[in-house]
């Protein structure tokens, strides 16, 4: 199979609008998790609507902080695990699958295995991640990552027509490899027919049904922005199931604090709470916050308060009050 390079190293990066255009048209290793209903961050109704309306994903300090560390954490899989099995580790650019240009990927590195002194051919992808938690991670140098990742390896190894990739990752305590992870034709068949599925939606501007996942509601915000004084009679299931699950959650919450109440008062001062088998189960934590009193601010200080003043727009939805 002959991938073809849509972007070269240099050009692959979201400063260029290109990347942009090409990537709003297809499938990228990054989406095929919001794709599969896998993404904490995406849904597919949030990645639907994302590629009708052009919407940029917004940078935030997770983002950043990634492309900041990617090229340590690939130097460091290049010297800690490839040099010693004679891989050599290079950026990669934007290629599309040659028999489905909609499949796309922009791996963090491509490994090539040596052939001959100067040749290398191409064998596996490298992405390097950073995390804050290693929960949901497995022991290293296994293939347990969390799933979202894995399709995104999966996909890569898809596009670029290899049978591997790896996983470098930066965390508590430094560095860990995970992999190989290997290419499972099954796995493939469901992306690519959901994958596919998606672009015919959009194609045919037919959205998803919307779901629970966080990145659906900020959506529907986003495509209703503005507020009409005007009422809407919405179907007899949604209500009813509005009405049980507000009341579901109000419950939730109450048995959560009694029960938060109870292992307070069993703990006491203590840090941390064990069951029987010396499992943990929750942590404690006592420290200061220091917040501006923006009351005292405004009044002695109204010209400054007003300078660092700041507006944003808050969309919440109330549930009626019940009438008696």
């Amino acid at each position: 199979m002959k991938t073809v390079e849509l972007l070269t190293p240099e050009q692959a990066n979201p400063d260029n609008p290109e990347w942009h255009a090409l990537r709003r048209d297809g499938i990228t290793a990054s989406e095929i998790g919001a794709v599969l209903g896998l993404s904490p961050w995406d849904s597919p109704f949030s990645l639907y609507w994302r590629k009708i309306n052009d919407w940029r994903a917004e940078d935030t300090v997770d983002m950043s902080t990634g492309r900041r560390v990617e090229p340590v954490v690939a130097d460091w899989w290049a010297d800690a695990v490839g040099a010693p099995a004679g891989m050599c580790v290079r950026p990669a650019g934007l290629y599309a699958h040659e028999a489905r240009r909609w499949q796309l990927a922009t791996p963090d590195r491509l490994v090539r295995t040596w052939v001959r002194p100067g040749v290398g051919r191409l064998t596996s992808v490298l992405e390097c991640k950073w995390t804050g938690t290693w929960d949901g991670w497995g022991e290293p140098g296994t293939d347990d990552i969390p799933v979202y990742y894995r399709a995104q390896v999966l996909w890569q190894c898809d596009v670029l027509g290899v049978d591997e990739g790896h996983l470098a990752v930066l965390g508590p305590g430094g560095f860990r490899a995970y992999g190989p992870i290997r290419r499972d034709e099954r796995d493939l068949t469901v992306m690519r027919t959901t994958g596919r599925r998606l672009l015919v939606r959009v194609n045919a501007g037919d959205p998803p049904d919307v779901d629970e996942h966080t990145a659906t509601l900020a959506t529907l915000k986003r495509l209703h922005p503005g507020l009409v004084d005007e009422q809407t009679e919405i179907s007899t299931e949604t209500a009813a199931g509005y009405r049980r699950a507000r009341a579901l959650k109000q419950a939730a919450t109450r048995l959560c604090d009694r029960f938060e109440a109870r292992l307070r008062a069993e703990m006491g001062a203590n840090r941390t709470a064990v069951d029987a088998a010396g499992v943990k189960v929750a942590t404690r934590s006592v420290y200061d916050v220091t917040r501006v009193d923006t009351v005292r601010l405004k009044a002695d200080q109204p010209e400054v308060a007003a300078a660092y003043a700041t507006t944003s727009t808050t969309d919440r939805l109330s549930p009626a009050r019940s009438k008696r």
